[in-house]
C-alpha cells in the first residue's frame, strides 16, 4: 500500500456522505485506523477494537467508505477493498476509477463497499476492513463504517458548520501554515538527504545497470504495512512482469528504516496468498536488501509466478520505512557464482529445513492481522528467516 500520513488537519472540514444518514451518536474511526485499516474487532487487549468501543454488534456491519485522497493526477487508479476475520479470511474486491467491480467516487474522493448482508459472523475473533492501492497513489485520511443500507455507524467527529471565534480560526490557519512550510521544508531536504546516503552506502555493483523496477519514494509507518505494491501484467492494469523473477537474477531494494523490508508475494488466483520473503543477510547491507529468487520460490512454495502471482509488494517488519528505489540485478554480480553453481552447492538438506519450518499459520491472512494470527504469522517468519541462512551459505 503507497499510504502516506498526511499533514493538513482535516478537523475543520465537513465529509460529504451524499444520502447516507448518520447516528448522533456514533463513534469516530479515527483512533481505530490504521495504514488503511480500521479495526472492528481484535483478540489482543492492547489492540484498537472499535465494535466494543463503539457498543456496536459485528453482525449489524455491512461495509465501510474509506475518505481518500487520490495523488499525483494518475490517469488511472485501483486497488483492493474488503474484510479480514476468521469467517472472511483475506476477502479482496477489486476498485478502480474505472470497469471495476466498485467504482471510486474521485469526485468526493471516496471509495465505497457495501455488502447486501452482514461481513462478520459473532463468533469472528477479530475482524477488520481495509483498503489498498496498486495503482496510483492514495492517502487514506478517514473511514466510515456502514450499517444495513449504508447507514453511517461512525463519523469523524466533524465539528457543526458554525462559526469559530476569530482567534480559534487564526491558530488553526497558523498551525496549518507552519505544519505545510514543515512540511515542504522536509520535502526539499529529502533529495540531499537521499544523495547523501547513496553516496557512502556500499551498494552492490549492478545496481547501476539493473532494471529499475520502482524509483518514485514509499513510505509505510512501521505497523507491518506496506509500501509499495505492484500488480501483475495478467491483472488489467498491473505493471509488473512476474517472468522477470528468475533463478539468475535478484531484487534489491533502497530503504531506510531500522529493520530492513520484506517481500511479500501475494495471489488471489490460486498461488501461495500471502508469502512473505526476508531478505538474505548474507548479500544484504545496511539501506540495502537483497532478495533472491530461491528465498522467494521457497517461501512463495512454487516457481509458477507467471500464471498464480498478482501482486509484487514490499513492506516494513514493524519500523517505520522509506523505500528509495526497487531494482531488479545479476546475482552473478552480488555473488561471483551463476544460479546454475549456486543450485549445485545448495546442500541437500536445505529443502528438509524449508520444508520443516513452512508455516503452519493462514498465509492468506494480511501483515495487519491482529492478535493469536498476527503473532503465528510473525513467528513464522521469524523461524523461516533461520531457515533462509541456511539457503545462502556458500562453499
Amino acid at each position: 500500500m503507497n499510504f502516506k500520513k498526511i499533514i493538513a488537519t482535516f478537523a475543520a472540514a465537513a465529509i460529504s456522505v451524499s444520502a447516507l444518514s448518520v447516528s448522533a451518536l456514533a463513534l469516530s474511526t479515527k483512533d481505530y485506523l490504521k495504514d488503511g485499516v480500521v479495526f472492528i474487532n481484535a483478540d489482543k487487549p492492547e489492540d484498537p477494537t472499535w465494535a466494543i468501543d463503539a457498543g456496536v454488534a459485528q453482525t449489524d456491519i455491512y461495509g465501510v467508505t474509506f475518505h481518500v485522497t487520490f495523488e499525483d493526477n494518475a490517469e488511472w487508479y485501483g486497488g483492493g477493498i474488503g474484510a479480514n476475520s476468521n469467517s472472511t479470511g483475506w476477502k479482496p474486491i477489486e476498485w478502480g476509477t474505472n470497469s471495476r467491480e466498485i467504482t471510486a467516487d474521485v469526485e468526493n474522493n471516496s471509495i465505497t463497499w457495501l455488502s447486501e448482508t452482514p461481513i462478520f459472523a459473532e463468533t469472528d475473533e477479530y475482524a477488520q476492513l481495509w483498503l489498498q492501492t496498486w495503482t496510483g497513489k492514495v492517502t487514506v485520511n478517514s473511514a466510515d463504517v456502514l450499517g444495513k443500507g449504508g447507514t453511517i455507524l461512525s463519523t469523524d467527529d466533524a465539528p457543526a458548520e458554525t462559526e469559530a471565534p476569530a482567534e480559534e480560526t487564526e491558530a488553526a490557519a497558523e498551525e496549518t501554515e507552519a505544519a505545510e512550510t514543515e512540511a515542504a521544508e522536509d520535502e526539499t531536504e529529502a533529495p540531499a538527504e537521499t544523495e547523501a546516503a547513496e553516496e557512502t552506502e556500499a551498494a552492490p555493483a549492478a545496481v547501476i545497470t539493473g532494471d529499475v523496477l520502482c524509483d518514485t519514494e514509499a513510505t509505510s509507518n512501521g505497523a507491518w504495512g506496506q509500501a509499495i505494491t505492484l500488480t501483475t501484467i495478467k491483472n488489467e492494469g498491473g505493471v509488473f512482469d512476474p517472468a522477470c523473477l528468475t533463478p539468475d537474477k535478484a531484487v534489491v531494494v533502497y530503504y531506510e528504516a531500522d529493520t530492513a523490508p520484506e517481500v511479500v508475494l501475494q495471489s488471489w488466483s490460486g498461488g501461495e496468498g500471502w508469502a512473505k520473503v526476508p531478505a538474505d543477510e548474507t548479500l544484504s547491507s545496511d539501506g540495502v536488501a537483497v532478495f533472491t529468487y530461491e528465498y522467494m520460490t521457497a517461501m512463495y512454495q512454487s516457481e509458477d509466478f507467471v500464471t498464480t502471482l498478482d501482486a509484487f509488494i514490499v513492506g516494513d517488519t514493524g519500523s517505520a520505512l522509506t523505500v528509495s528505489k526497487v531494482e531488479l540485478v545479476d546475482l552473478a554480480s552480488l555473488t561471483g557464482e551463476t544460479a546454475e553453481e549456486v543450485a549445485e552447492e545448495t546442500p541437500a538438506e536445505t529443502e528438509a529445513v524449508v520444508e520443516e519450518t513452512a508455516p503452519v499459520a493462514d498465509t492468506t491472512t494480511p501483515v495487519a492481522s491482529t492478535g493469536n494470527t498476527a503473532v503465528a504469522s510473525i513467528a513464522a517468519v521469524m523461524a523461516l528467516a533461520g531457515a533462509a541462512a541456511l539457503i545462502s551459505k556458500r562453499k
